[in-house]
């Protein structure tokens, strides 16, 4: 397989080895490997054209289209892309717009309506860009690409250069820019554990805001010259139907994502017999729901354990699962093993590699790690510690080096795929005039793997109800990030120095349940 130095030497490779074969499928409509190249060239030229230079963000607000793959490949011109969450409320938009920094927004009209509101504070951005052309004062997407040329950029870049910025969260609730470069998108894109190839189709579910959705399917996908189906947000329904239509043979799910899948009436009325390889990540696979998929469809599953900072971890293969199925159950309990021996050691408070058995921290060191956390030089270090990620996940690991998650240094929640992280929930309940504290949780829930949990202490004498919390939330905070359920106690349990006891909190709703999380 080709190796690749820049994401734009893999664009200009596939667009002459596989030129007119379908790069992408979406709603009907076929780009071919040629044509996307093109397409990057023109909004490469109409972006420089306007000013933008090497090195400038370019933000894209938009549900799955191949246009989003487009403004992935600026990163050709030099210019950085950064996927914003369309799930987030828009003074959390206006929050990571204004830290980046962006040169240009792109975002199709439903959501380019959202951000109208915060539009005259979001004074770095220069060009707001429409993806469909149907929002006023925006500039149309097409036209600047119809009226540039197709020809490569011409901009030097390196693989060491930043090529996109991926927004997380970081313990206090901060959201925090994990930079990829070049090289290290391109190192997820080759690693061959999904099985994609230029005869597969793969279909995207997952949405490209998260590196799940992208750099760890979409790019792959592509890197190994698949055809790839676009379905613009997950339906069930339309994704069996897609399946049985375009033959495909690969996908990538979240645990819920299945669940659905497996629960949905058409199940059985669809052909689903072309499948071959199907992908979950980024949440707890509940144990019920990987097994009813290992029946329907057999052991053509591979879990990734990943995440935005260091991409993938660990693989759970196929015989991995197919053993799982009969005389190894507890494989289906783990996270896989490294997928590169070396590459993942768990370690103690100080660094130190704990043996087999043993839990600690998982860190790593591999190419598929960021350059850096955007403007946040001690954070960076902090994290980066001895050249290794450290990743705030503990497990532990047996003798066969398969690991098994068991907490969270973090406290962090995950919700349906979605991170949810519960310092940035408890400092908005904080806000309301009758809550003097507030601890957030993650709780066992079976159709969303963990929902927000938030118990309160409120001040003296004030008053105040679940419904009118949650609602609190809701109106400041994306709404999957509001608590589902709200208890009122009378004081929450802290150590000596004042620190909240979370996991004495979390013992009552998550009794006899070794916890297994992303």
């Amino acid at each position: 397989m080709e190796t690749f130095r820049t994401i734009g030497d893999m664009l200009r490779h596939n667009a002459e080895l596989y030129a007119e074969r379908p790069a992408f499928v979406f709603q009907g409509r076929c780009y071919s490997f040629a044509e996307v190249n093109e397409r990057v060239n023109r909004l490469s030229h109409a972006l420089m054209r306007l000013g933008l230079v090497k090195g400038d963000r370019v933000g894209i607000l938009a549900y799955n289209c191949p246009q989003y793959f487009e403004v992935f490949g600026l990163a050709k011109a030099g210019l950085v892309c950064v996927p914003l969450n369309y799930r987030l409320s828009a003074e959390e938009v206006a929050y990571l717009v204004e830290d980046c920094e962006l040169s240009a927004l792109i975002a199709e009209s439903e959501l380019a309506a959202q951000v109208e509101p915060i539009r005259e504070r979001l004074r770095c951005v220069r060009y707001f860009v429409c993806l469909d052309g149907k929002a006023a004062g925006w500039l149309d997407y097409e036209e600047l690409l119809t009226s540039s040329t197709g020809q490569e950029p011409g901009v030097s870049v390196s693989g060491e250069d930043p090529a996109a910025l991926f927004y997380t969260s970081g313990t206090t609730g901060q959201p925090k820019g994990a930079l990829h470069t070049h090289q290290s998108i391109l190192a997820e894109s080759s690693v061959p554990h999904r099985e994609l190839g230029p005869s597969e189709v793969a279909l995207c579910v997952m949405p490209f805001f998260h590196v799940g959705g992208s750099t760890a399917y979409l790019f792959p996908a592509f890197y190994f010259g698949a055809t790839t189906v676009i379905l613009r947000k997950f339906d069930p329904a339309l994704a069996l139907q897609t399946i049985e239509k375009e033959r495909v043979t690969n996908t990538c799910v979240v645990p819920i994502m299945l669940r659905r899948l497996l629960e949905h009436p058409e199940l059985g009325r669809r052909d689903l017999s072309s499948l071959r390889t199907i992908v979950y990540t980024g949440a707890p696979m509940p144990q019920e729901t990987i097994r009813k998929g290992l029946e329907r469809f057999g052991p053509i599953f591979v879990q990734a354990l990943g995440q935005t900072e260091g991409q993938l971890l660990s693989v759970l293969d196929k015989e991995g699962h197919r053993l799982g199925m009969r005389e190894r159950p507890e494989l289906l309990e783990s996270a896989g093993r490294p997928y590169y021996p070396g590459e993942i050691k768990l370690v103690d408070e100080h660094d130190q590699e704990v043996p087999p058995g043993q839990v600690g921290e998982i860190v790593s060191c591999s190419g598929r790690i960021m350059r850096e956390y955007w403007k946040q030089p001690e954070e960076t270090a902090r994290v980066m510690r001895g050249g290794w990620l450290h990743t705030g996940d503990l497990a532990r690991q047996d003798q066969e080096g398969y690991i098994y998650l068991v907490d969270r240094a973090k406290d962090m929640i995950v919700s349906g795929g979605e991170n949810i992280y519960s310092r940035e929930v408890e400092l908005v309940l904080e806000s309301h005039p009758a809550v003097l504290e507030a601890a957030v949780i993650g709780v066992p829930d079976e159709e969303w793997g963990e929902a927000v949990k938030a118990i309160v202490v409120l001040r003296e004498g004030a008053k105040a109800t679940e419904e009118e919390l949650i609602e609190y939330c809701k109106k400041r905070l994306a709404s999957y990030k509001k608590p589902r359920t709200v208890e009122f106690w009378d004081s929450l349990p802290k150590n000596p120095s004042g620190k909240v006891l979370k996991r004495e909190i979390r013992e009552k709703y998550w009794a006899a349940l070794e916890r297994r999380v992303h």
